[in-house]
């Protein structure tokens, strides 16, 4: 009687692993349809660029810099 008791049917098994793979596509449909918005949006375009600026004037005070102390 034990036995019968913690058997648990391959039916439940398949499924559940269908109902997992399911949920996981919808999940990657989900995040790939996010994920385009955030590309398309001028929000993130703004950011990219302010972010370009930001570095580059990072990088150009730093050579300035180097440029001071490697000549002394």
């Amino acid at each position: 009687m034990t036995q019968e008791k913690n058997k648990v049917p391959k039916n439940n098994k398949e499924n559940s692993a269908v109902k997992t793979d399911q949920w996981i596509d919808k999940a990657e449909a989900f995040i790939d349809n996010a994920a385009e918005k955030v590309h398309k949006s001028d929000t993130y375009k703004t950011a990219g660029k302010t972010a370009e600026k930001a570095t580059k004037a990072i990088f150009r005070k730093a050579g300035k810099w180097w440029g001071k102390y490697s000549k002394e």
